[in-house]
């Protein structure tokens, strides 16, 4: 089975602007070779793409977190802000 360009991981697709969206374009870079080829040619350096698992729990925990973090900042901002308020009055 031969391995097309536009299904490799080192195959990066070029995109332009349409009226709506981004269209992909028939050619890509290629980081293997650091040059243009077109998006149906095929070479002995193809690798698969991979795509890591994300487990929902890391990235709720990760967004829980966040939003920690988030609701101190404000709460120190609300402080300051309080606190101008009660000088300038």
């Amino acid at each position: 089975m031969e391995h097309k360009c536009f299904n490799c991981g080192s195959f990066e697709a070029y995109y332009s602007k349409g009226y709506c969206c981004f269209l992909r374009t028939d050619c890509g870079h290629c980081r293997k070779f650091g040059e243009t080829k077109q998006k149906r040619f095929s070479c002995e350096n193809w690798r698969s793409r991979y795509y890591p698992a994300i487990s929902s729990g890391r990235v709720l925990k990760e967004l829980e977190t966040a939003l920690t973090q988030i609701n101190g900042i404000k709460l120190i901002l609300d402080e300051r802000m309080e606190d101008l308020n009660a000088d300038r009055k």
